[in-house]
């Protein structure tokens, strides 16, 4: 080869590589490829039960976090004593390790369950659609992505696919947009995780990640991660995730078991008005 031919492969090559940056930036936020799914993982059956709050404690209510299936998670969202509760139900995409369908409803005592709204992602993964604007694709700009207003449920459960759970990895956040202005649901930006150390937390061996980036308002943010399981122990953030909060905490209160039938009994229970 002559250096001139030479000279020119490196060009085209350069050029080619440039083109690649600015044609696909918006795939790059998030990193599929730090995961790798294995079923195995996927505790079917298992209630993670939470209090969520303000960093003082205060507002505090109820998260029970429900692995319904292999690729279903179910959230209930409670405060005891009330007769009404939100439950979320998610649909996972394991090749995107996203949430493929997500259906908000209403639960009130004595009443049957109402649907608030419904997010499914699109095919092509380009984006969702919401059924509050179905005829919008809302674009997401890169996979894996978690929604903070689910309280990172989808990425609680993924945690445990991390091919190497103390190295650097990002993810796009997107959510509901709580104002006048379109669209209601957006891709927030990328969360930059970073693992710190291990520590005990409530009793338990955790991994310690700091969060930040643009997805996260740029503030950081911190979450513990049980070890042996891979489950979110505690996080805090210094803003919310909802109307009602000024910053959020959200921390382990037990782990059990349920069958699809005691789940049902629990959800019921819970809008029963009794504490």
């Amino acid at each position: 080869m002559t250096m001139w031919k030479r000279r020119e492969l490196v060009r085209a090559t350069a050029v080619v590589a440039l083109l690649l940056q600015v044609i696909a930036p918006s795939r790059a936020g998030g990193q599929v490829e730090a995961f790798r799914h294995d079923p195995a993982r996927v505790p079917v059956g298992r209630v993670y039960e939470y209090v969520k709050s303000n960093r003082d404690g205060s507002n505090a209510s109820r998260i029970s976090l429900h692995i319904a299936g292999p690729d279903r998670l179910e959230s209930l969202k409670w405060v005891p004593g009330d007769t009404v509760a939100s439950l979320v139900v998610a649909t996972m995409d394991w090749s995107r390790f996203s949430v493929r369908r997500l259906e908000s409803w209403v639960l009130v005592r004595g009443a049957a369950p109402t649907l608030r709204a419904a997010l499914e992602a699109d095919s092509s993964g380009a984006g969702v659609r919401v059924s509050f604007a179905p005829d919008s694709l809302l674009p997401i700009r890169g996979w894996p992505w978690h929604s903070y207003d689910f309280d990172f449920a989808s990425l609680n459960l993924s945690l445990a696919d991390l091919l190497q759970p103390e190295a650097p990895f990002t993810f796009q956040r997107a959510d509901i947009v709580y104002s006048e202005s379109w669209p209601p649901f957006a891709d927030i930006g990328p969360v930059n995780v970073r693992f710190v150390r291990r520590e005990q937390r409530s009793g338990l061996d955790v991994r310690v990640y700091q969060l930040d980036g643009p997805g996260l308002q740029d503030q950081l943010g911190r979450m513990w991660v049980s070890v042996t399981g891979s489950y979110v122990v505690e996080y805090e953030f210094p803003f919310p995730d909802e109307p009602g909060y000024t910053d959020v905490r959200l921390q382990l209160d037990r782990i059990r078991r349920a069958t699809a039938a005691e789940w049902d009994e629990l959800k019921r229970t819970r809008v029963s008005g009794r504490p």
